[in-house]
């Protein structure tokens, strides 16, 4: 085979287009490894690139796909030999660096990890960019000294990737979740990944400036007003971790709860990372590692069918993860 074929996003005079493209084989760099691509996924911002709803990519044209996992095909690095299964997330991919819509993908040693021996190509996409972001959320919060007898933790966009796995996550280390959603079909599925509660936010619910303590803690993918009533409405000590924006990139608020209950806002970047990400890895593997997978991964989807998909993701009408079979 002299070439393989990739999705692309380009901003050619700042116009947005998404094709398909044939790409030539070529000698690999030094430290670089070349992947054979199994497995992909399509996060939100994947999502946001693929549809050309806001501009993610930080040049004029690259492969969309925040992560991958596959088999090294040829490698120019002493880490990693032929044959041997690894996996990429974040680091830039699909941002700054050609990402995971692809058949063959070219990444440098430094991004690249084994997959742990308790998952497979298969699970660790499913897995993958989302089950990442809620692994070091979770990490996080714990850190900040929560604990699962201070009280529910809330999830929103609890039927998105990032929020089903963190819902299972926490489920399955003890924690009660409360997942706030605003897809009535979903009830079902957030029970059988393990919300104990579920509930829609209604704009009333937000007038105060402080609110009755409802939860320990929360994990949010939303921002903007959802975002705000979180913070009014968390126990004393709570920590609260923002990983999204689905809503609104806007937070107003007051300081009350920072001031009156001691409430804590953190923030994770999953792209930027600074910490060990195989560590990560190894929990996503062990303790940390979802039990509902299969029910949470509700897509299982070809490239040709990337842009599709992205659409629905962009509209709130898919539940769950998608996974994109390359080969």
């Amino acid at each position: 085979m002299k070439s393989f074929k990739s999705l692309k996003v380009s901003y050619i005079k700042n116009k947005h287009s998404f094709f398909l493209e044939n790409n030539n084989f070529r000698q690999l760099k030094n430290g670089e490894v070349l992947v054979k691509v199994k497995y992909s996924g399509i996060n939100y911002k994947d999502a946001i690139s693929v549809t050309g709803k806001n501009r993610i990519i930080k040049c004029e044209s690259l492969i969309p796909g925040l992560d991958f996992s596959g088999t090294v095909i040829e490698s120019n690095s002493k880490n990693f030999s032929k044959g041997q299964k690894v996996l990429a997330t974040g680091s830039g991919l699909g941002e700054a660096i050609d990402g995971g819509f692809t058949e063959y993908a070219y990444v440098s040693n430094k991004i690249l990890i084994h997959i742990p021996n308790n998952l497979t190509p298969l699970s660790a996409m499913q897995i993958g960019t989302a089950g990442f972001t809620a692994a070091i959320a979770i990490d996080k919060m714990i850190l900040n000294k929560q604990k699962v007898n201070y009280g529910p933790i809330l999830v929103t966009g609890a039927t998105g990737s990032v929020g089903s796995i963190s819902i299972n996550i926490l489920n399955n280390i003890g924690f009660e979740t409360i997942a706030l959603t605003r897809k009535i079909n979903s009830l079902q599925y957030l029970e059988d990944i393990g919300a104990k509660k579920i509930i829609k936010f209604n704009s009333s619910m937000n007038k105060k400036i402080l609110n009755n303590k409802f939860f320990a803690g929360a994990i949010d993918n939303i921002g903007g007003e959802v975002l705000d009533w979180i913070i009014k409405s968390t126990k004393d000590d709570g920590n609260i971790v923002s990983v999204g924006m689905a809503s609104d990139s806007k937070l107003n608020t007051t300081v009350f709860p920072m001031i009156m209950r001691s409430v804590n806002i953190l923030g994770v970047s999953s792209t930027n990372y600074s910490s060990n990400r195989k560590t990560v890895w190894k929990k996503l593997s062990s303790n940390y590692k979802p039990k509902n997978l299969n029910k949470i991964n509700t897509q299982c989807i070809e490239l040709k069918d990337v842009l599709k998909f992205s659409k629905k993701i962009i509209a709130g009408k898919n539940i769950g993860k998608v996974v994109v079979k390359i080969s």
